[in-house]
């Protein structure tokens, strides 16, 4: 046991410094080619492979290499440092909890789902993640070396998803990789093709850029080979060369080279990574469709040389049974007599001339008996009533007469048969000679299906009785043509008022059932887990599931519904979406709404050249408040603070909580003064509202205050975004606070003025 804990010990280290190692060398590589566009960051392929292949035991590997490169390469702080190395691991880290939560387990790139969990937990998740943290921590801390960018952290998720999706598969696929047998496949046209590929992208990239635009059309060509690199060897050599691909691909539009570079502005290198990204997982995904499909062929093979004996053991014993029956053919007689059903023949007088042994059996009558006598004579007055006017109909001019009949011996059961007649007539003079009569019996298909209509009564009683809400209305016009108990119940109708009335106008949006009906096309006719609204017959809207085919119900191309109510649990969902941007102690906006609506008026107004003006609210001394109160009789304070705001607000104007007592309100379409007035309107209002018991006063201000800073946006003014404007007003409110409390003030400039 010591000895195994060596051993694992000594393999953590050596992983981990290789880890480190890779991912230092790795940022150092490309940084020193070009630190100010980065298009591939390999060490987030890096931090996801170490993850994917040993699990959580690397986080601090990547904590320490995420950290050094930061911190040495890129110049950032510790604390900065330390922030973006905790979301270069975390995000990895969730990505692969979601990876391993694949149902049946993920078990590396064997099938198509495979590579999909991947994109999504460890390509777009993982990504966004890390780039969320590091956005942040840059815009808090600064970028280190570089200036921050405002679409900082889509570029960052970008690049790290773009690498993570090039360049983890074939680290992975490499080391999963069974090496005698890629030495076994190894042939020309691997060769031919990885040089075909790696040429042609070295051909048209490293070509200097001009304004032709046949190097972007040949760019296109590059992915043929790759393509059918994808179709026809095995995966890990495909992801090698599109990895090996995309980094020529980089180079050479970082050295000012290629199709790529040509384009105008600074969007080619995400233009690039998009690309990039976009052919990596269209090449994964076509190598494990084309997996999917050679294991697919095999079992088809593997089926068709089953299938292959069966039909030779069955040729050879159809063979014996043709000879045997070939053998017996050559007399009439026995040709006649070989036939399972009764056969006869009669003259046009209706009178027999040959049967066969199946006919003597049906009627226990030898041949001699039979011969010379009519329909009637030989099968009863029924059967024989039948016999003679279908004869009578084939003589009257009919090629061919068909009809069910009952057949009652004196000793047997009764049966039921199909009488098939037609003419024979001679091969030289065409005249009618005689008529042939094939006679099947068809008493048990008769009984299957009377089975099978009690079985459909079955069903339909079942399916009318059912918990479950169940319509079935014509494809075509959504005419109604089935409805049981529950759905009437939930609709609040019957069906006898509605059967064969269309049905569309129960959809709260029409064209609903339209996208429905092209999506059971595209998906072989079936849908599952659709939510719609509907609206009832009593005026009533409900949320509903739906499960949805489509087949044949009574000769009517159909759809077949199954319901269930999801109102109450839809009605949760938006109280729940209302609860995260409301406040839960006033009630009045939190901070995220006030943010997005503030974002929101702020575009608006630059973009319609219109004033507006963000007020900024604090209570005064409700520190003092809160502790001689409690935190309850604080919470009624600020709670009748919200209120009075409210009440002297319009109802375009804004008021949010943005924590504590601290408060805002955006006031569009407002210039400085009328902003001025509405403020000093609220700030009397609130010294009035009695905001405090008068009971704890004692100790206390007489009444409650509260000092405001007022910043007003102008269509000429240099206000770059909301939390610009909010410092204004928070600059104009501490302006207040230190000139007494109690007041209004304006952000003029660098310092706020009094007013």
């Amino acid at each position: 046991m010591p000895a195994l804990s060596t051993r694992a010990l000594s393999r953590w280290l050596l992983w981990s410094a290789g880890i480190v190692a890779s991912y230092v060398l790795l940022a150092w590589g490309v940084l020193g080619v070009r630190s100010g566009d980065v298009v591939l960051w390999p060490s987030a392929a890096v931090a996801a492979f170490a993850l994917i292949a040993r699990g959580p035991s690397m986080l601090p590997a990547i904590l320490l290499a995420s950290w050094l490169s930061n911190r040495l390469l890129l110049g950032w702080g510790p604390e900065a440092s330390s922030l973006i190395a905790l979301g270069d691991a975390l995000g990895p880290l969730l990505g692969l909890w979601v990876l391993r939560r694949r149902p049946g387990g993920w078990r590396g790139f064997v099938v198509m789902t495979d590579a999909v969990w991947f994109i999504g937990a460890m390509g777009i998740l993982a990504a966004a993640v890390s780039a969320a943290v590091g956005a942040t921590a840059a815009a808090h801390f600064g970028f280190g070396r570089s200036p921050v960018s405002g679409d900082l952290g889509v570029q960052w998720w970008i690049t790290d998803m773009t690498s993570v999706v090039v360049l983890t598969p074939v680290a992975e696929l490499l080391r999963r990789q069974n090496w005698p047998a890629l030495r076994a496949v190894l042939n020309w046209e691997m060769l031919q093709l990885s040089a075909l590929a790696l040429g042609g992208t070295s051909l048209v990239y490293l070509l200097p850029t001009g304004q032709s635009a046949l190097p972007i059309g040949l760019a296109s060509l590059v992915m043929l080979p790759l393509l059918w690199t994808a179709l026809r060897l095995p995966l890990v050599v495909t992801s090698a060369l599109m990895a090996a691909v995309g980094v020529l691909i980089v180079a050479a539009t970082l050295m000012h080279l290629g199709p790529m570079y040509s384009m105008v502005g600074s969007e080619r290198f995400m233009a690039l990574q998009i690309i990039l990204l976009v052919f990596s997982s269209a090449l994964l995904l076509a190598g494990l469709m084309a997996n999917e499909r050679t294991l697919a062929l095999k079992q088809v093979r593997d089926i068709n040389a089953t299938l292959e004996k069966k039909v030779n053991r069955r040729t050879a014993a159809l063979q014996i049974s043709q000879a045997t029956t070939q053998a017996q053919l050559r007399f009439q007689e026995s040709l006649l007599n070989a036939l399972p059903n009764p056969v006869a023949f009669s003259d046009p007088q209706g009178r027999f001339t040959r049967v066969n042994t199946a006919f003597n059996l049906l009627v226990a009558l030898g041949s001699p008996e039979i011969h010379g006598r009519s329909g009637s004579q030989i099968l009863g007055s029924s059967l024989g009533r039948i016999w003679e006017d279908m004869d009578s109909e084939l003589l009257s001019g009919s090629l061919q007469v068909t009809r069910e009949a009952p057949y009652l011996h004196p000793d047997h059961e009764p049966t039921i048969w199909i009488l098939n007649k037609a003419l024979v007539r001679d091969a030289v003079s065409r005249q009618i000679v005689g008529v042939v009569t094939s006679m099947q019996d068809i008493t048990a298909i008769k009984q299957l299906q009377q089975q099978l209509s009690e079985d459909e009564q079955r069903f339909r009683f079942l399916a009318e009785e059912s918990p479950v809400p169940l319509v079935i209305t014509r494809a075509a016009d959504a005419a109604l043509l089935f409805s049981n108990k529950a759905a009437d119940s939930l609709f609040r109708t019957t069906y006898a008022q509605n059967a064969g009335l269309p049905m569309r106008h129960l959809w709260v949006d029409s064209t609903d059932r339209d996208r429905l009906v092209s999506r059971l096309q595209r998906e072989g006719g079936a849908v599952r887990g659709l939510e719609s609204k509907f609206r009832r017959f009593d005026g009533t809207e409900v949320w509903l599931l739906l499960s949805v085919t489509r087949g044949r119900y009574r000769d009517d191309d159909a759809l077949i519904f199954a319901f269930k109510d999801i109102t109450e649990a839809k009605e949760r969902e938006a109280e729940l979406r209302n609860l995260a941007y409301t406040d839960v102690l006033t009630g009045i906006p939190n901070r995220r709404y006030f943010l997005a609506r503030a974002a929101l008026e702020l575009r608006k107004a630059q973009r319609e050249g219109s004033p507006f003006a963000v007020l900024a609210l604090d209570i005064d001394r409700f520190k003092q408040i809160n502790d001689t109160l409690g935190h309850q009789g604080g919470d009624t304070v600020i709670r009748c603070f919200a209120q009075t705001c409210m009440q002297q607000l319009r109802g375009q104007d804004i008021c949010g909580r943005l924590g504590g007592d601290e408060f805002a309100i955006l006031l569009p379409q407002t210039t400085r003064q009328v902003a001025f007035d509405v403020a000093q309107r609220l700030r009397l209002t609130i010294q009035e509202a009695g905001c405090l018991p008068t009971a704890t006063k004692a100790g206390l201000q007489q009444t409650l205050t509260a000092s405001i800073g007022i910043a007003e946006f102008l269509p000429t003014a240099s206000v770059v975004d909301v939390d610009e404007l909010l410092d204004r007003a928070d600059r104009a409110l501490y302006r207040a606070k230190q000139s007494g409390r109690n007041r209004v003030e304006l952000w003029t400039g660098e310092f706020p003025g009094a007013a």
